[in-house]
C-alpha cells in the first residue's frame, strides 16, 4: 500500500538527532541533555504525591486518585487534569511572570508532542517557519513533515536580531511565514540570554508581521546567575504568544510532562485536534507534579539544583581554562546545564565529537546547527556529573582539541 504524502515526507527527515553515534564505552557524559538524575528527592516525591516506596516493601503503588475537580469536564479534560492546571498556572505566575490561566494551559507528554500538534493547526505546506539560526534541529522535524520551509534568523551575543527581520509591509502570500520560535531565557545552542529590548522589539514585529511566537522557554527555571528576564508571555499584551515549558529538566527525564500557555483563540483548536489524535495526557505523572507543585517541593528543589549546577558549571569552566586556555571561546553559560565552547575557525567539530565518542566522552559538535554559514564548537554539559569527573573529562579532551586545531592548521 503507497504511503501518505506525509509519511513520505517524515523519511526524509533525519528523527534521531545531530550527535555522532555514542560510543558504548562512555565514561564521561557530556552532552547537554543530561542532568543530575541521582539528585531528585525521591523521599520527598514520594511523601508529597503518596506514592509507597517499594524497597521498603510498601504495596505497588495506586494510581493517584482523580477528584471531581480534577477530572473536570470531558473538554477540560483534554487539555489535562484541571488540578495540574491550576498548579502549573499559578506555578508560572509567580515563578516567570507569565500571563496565563488555568483554561489557557495545555498537557502533554513533551514539548516536541506539543510542537507536533502546533505544526498540524498552524503551517501550511510550503509555509516558512522562522527559526532561530543557530537553533535545535529537534524542533525542525514537526515542522518540515508538515511541509514547511526553513528561514532562519541570526542570533548574536543578545539573542535574535530583531532588525534582520523582513518588514511586516514586505510580507505577504501563501508562503510569508505565521510562525516563529524562539529560546528567548537561554538560546540553544549558544547560552545567549535575549535582551528586554530586543524582547520588546521582537514582540511589537511580530503583532505587526502577524506573526506568532513559540516561545520555548528553555532553562528558564534554570537561571544560575543573576534574575531572569521576564519571559515574552509575560511582556504579552495582545495574548499573542505560545509558551512551551517542560518538568524533564526540573524534576527527572522519566517525568515526561510538558505544558503550554495557549492564546485564547487557539484553545478550541488545540482541544479539537487533541480529540482527533491522542485525547488526554499522562493522569498519573500529570496528578502527581501538581502536588509536587502545590507543597511547594519543585521551588525548593530547583533551589538546590542551581546551586549544585552552579559548581558543576563552574568546575567545568575552570578545567576548560586550564587544559585549553585560549584555544576554545567559553559562551555563556547563566542557565541551564550545558555551554559552548567555540572552536576556531576551520576545525571540524563533527570530527572532532567523533574522536571524542571513540576515546569515551560523549559531547555534540555546534555546526549542524546552523542554517548558514556554520561555525565550529563543541556543546558540553555539565549536568551529569560531579566537579571532579568533568574535570578530568576535559584533561581527556584537551589532545583531541589540539589535534583538531593543529589538522585545520596545516590546511
Amino acid at each position: 500500500m503507497p504511503l501518505s504524502t506525509w509519511a513520505r515526507r517524515i523519511a526524509t527527515i533525519p528523527l534521531a538527532g545531530i550527535s555522532p553515534a555514542e560510543s558504548a564505552a562512555c565514561m564521561w557524559d557530556m552532552r547537554p541533555s543530561v542532568g543530575a538524575a541521582d539528585a531528585f528527592p525521591w523521599a520527598r516525591w514520594r511523601r508529597t504525591v503518596g506514592w509507597p516506596d517499594p524497597l521498603a516493601g510498601d504495596a505497588p503503588p495506586p494510581s493517584l486518585a482523580i477528584s471531581a475537580a480534577t477530572a473536570s469536564s470531558y473538554w477540560d479534560a483534554l487539555l489535562g487534569p484541571l488540578e495540574t492546571r491550576q498548579a502549573i498556572a499559578a506555578w508560572l505566575r509567580r515563578s516567570r511572570a507569565v500571563r496565563c490561566q488555568p483554561e489557557q494551559i495545555l498537557v502533554a507528554g513533551s514539548v516536541q508532542q506539543m510542537l507536533a500538534l502546533l505544526a498540524r493547526l498552524l503551517i501550511e505546506p510550503g509555509q516558512q517557519l522562522l527559526v532561530e539560526d543557530p537553533s535545535y534541529v529537534g524542533f525542525h522535524a514537526a515542522f518540515l513533515a508538515e511541509g514547511a520551509t526553513l528561514t532562519g534568523m541570526p542570533v548574536d551575543a543578545q539573542g535574535v536580531r530583531v532588525e534582520t527581520l523582513p518588514a511586516p509591509e514586505d510580507l505577504g502570500g501563501a508562503a510569508a511565514p505565521r510562525l516563529a520560535i524562539v529560546t528567548p531565557s537561554h538560546q540553544y545552542p549558544t547560552g545567549v540570554t535575549l535582551s528586554l529590548e530586543r524582547r520588546l522589539a521582537l514582540l511589537e514585529w511580530a503583532r505587526r508581521a502577524g506573526v506568532a511566537l513559540v516561545e520555548d522557554d528553555y532553562d528558564g527555571d534554570l537561571r544560575l546567575e543573576g534574575q531572569p528576564l521576564e519571559a515574552l508571555r509575560g511582556l504579552d499584551d495582545h495574548d499573542e504568544v505560545i509558551y512551551l515549558g517542560t518538568f524533564a529538566k526540573a524534576l527527572y527525564p522519566a517525568v515526561r510532562l510538558g505544558f503550554a500557555v495557549l492564546p485564547h483563540w487557539l484553545i478550541e483548536p488545540v482541544a479539537r485536534a487533541r480529540a482527533a489524535s491522542d485525547r488526554h495526557p499522562a493522569w498519573r505523572d500529570a496528578v502527581a507534579v501538581a502536588r509536587f507543585i502545590e507543597a511547594g517541593e519543585l521551588e525548593r528543589h530547583l533551589a538546590r539544583m542551581r546551586r549544585l549546577y552552579r559548581a558543576r558549571r563552574d568546575a567545568l569552566i575552570a578545567a576548560l581554562h586550564e587544559h585549553l586556555g585560549d584555544l576554545v571561546a567559553i559562551g555563556p553559560a547563566d542557565a541551564g546545564i550545558h555551554l559552548l565552547a567555540r572552536l576556531p575557525d576551520g576545525v571540524d567539530d563533527l570530527a572532532l565529537a567523533e574522536a571524542a565518542s571513540r576515546h569515551g566522552i560523549a559531547c555534540m559538535p555546534l555546526s549542524p546547527h546552523y542554517q548558514r554559514a556554520s561555525r565550529p564548537g563543541l556543546l558540553l554539559g555539565f549536568g551529569g556529573m560531579p566537579e571532579e569527573r568533568l574535570a578530568e573529562g576535559v584533561r581527556q579532551l584537551a589532545p583531541l582539541v589540539r589535534e583538531a586545531f593543529g589538522a585545520a592548521a596545516a590546511l
